[in-house]
């Protein structure tokens, strides 16, 4: 019997930019999971981390990253220089005490340490909510689906997951039939939080699969999906649907994909596979890691510290 026709991830017709698999001549294979015995070996778990610090990394860590700031490293040097000429009157003696120095440095190195602590905290606690809400996973037994209800931590590419009413979705989600079957197959998303854009979005199922009827079934699963491999670019997506029941692969883009982060909107039910999960996630992968922030009155502060350095020298 002939292969099947793959089509080529690099078509044309969304992007006169080529895209990442064209250009490096690699792609992902995901196997759909349609029972426990389909494993994928590629991709990441879906847990999310978005904390700067562990609790062992937190103190350390954090005070570095203080210590990066003149201001702090001209009154650490000071501190220095009273103790030795306290401690040490035959290198020099010092006519200060040097302690009201030191336990202001400290005061105000564990104030910003504490700060930083709690807001790594309240990160620690959305990404436990976030990895820990519920999402409906579908496997076929005997042909026929059956739903569980798993933490969105625990999906893994290639998952059948089902979406209902308005929701988050967990993952980089491919659609394959959703509510509106008879109507092109299509659903409406909310992508306020990925792009800033407030105005409901049309999505659609590929073009290619039986949904006649709306019944779901194992044949517009059972295959697998070739992909780019994980990128930040959320305006393009260039792979194929090769399902068991077709001679021939579909032809996937990204209208065909919802990403992680974006709201599941105007729709009563859609089916779907995930392919990216977690930190692979186009959101995930365009997060800006938090940095320790410095304020306007710190950059006059350090400045001014650095001009009075230069006249004492």
């Amino acid at each position: 019997m002939a292969d099947k026709k793959r089509p080529s991830l690099g078509f044309r017709g969304f992007s006169s930019r080529k895209s990442i698999v064209e250009q490096e001549d690699i792609s992902r294979i995901i196997k759909v999971r349609v029972n426990d015995e389909v494993e994928n070996l590629e991709g990441k778990t879906n847990v999310i981390t978005t904390t700067k610090y562990s609790l062992l990394s937190w103190l350390p860590v954090s005070l570095g990253n203080q210590f990066k700031r003149f201001a702090n490293k001209f009154f650490a040097f000071i501190s220095i220089l009273m103790m030795i000429g306290t401690y040490a009157p035959q290198v020099f003696a010092s006519p200060l005490e040097p302690w009201s120095t030191v336990l202001t440095l400290f005061f105000v190195l564990m104030v910003t340490s504490v700060k930083e602590g709690m807001e790594d905290y309240e990160r620690a606690k959305h990404d436990s909510t976030e990895n820990n809400k519920e999402v409906i996973r579908v496997k076929f037994e005997n042909g026929r689906p059956m739903e569980e209800k798993i933490l969105s931590k625990n999906i893994q590419a290639g998952d059948i997951i089902k979406l209902v009413g308005h929701c988050q979705v967990p993952v980089d989600f491919l659609i394959i039939l959703t509510s509106n079957y008879a109507d092109g197959n299509t659903c409406y998303i909310e992508t306020a939080s990925i792009d800033g854009e407030t105005n409901l979005k049309v999505r659609e199922a590929p073009q290619g699969i039986d949904t006649v009827d709306g019944e779901v079934s194992v044949h517009m699963f059972n295959g697998s999906i070739e992909a780019e491999p994980p990128n930040k670019n959320i305006h393009n997506f260039a792979g194929a649907l090769d399902l068991k029941s077709k001679a021939n692969g579909i032809p996937l883009n990204a209208e065909n994909v919802i990403w992680r982060a974006s709201v599941f909107s105007n729709t009563d039910w859609a089916y779907g596979i995930a392919i990216y999960c977690g930190e692979e996630t186009k959101v995930q992968m365009n997060n800006i890691e938090a940095i320790s922030k410095e304020s306007r009155v710190e950059e006059y502060a350090n400045s001014a510290i650095m001009l009075i350095t230069a006249t004492m020298v």
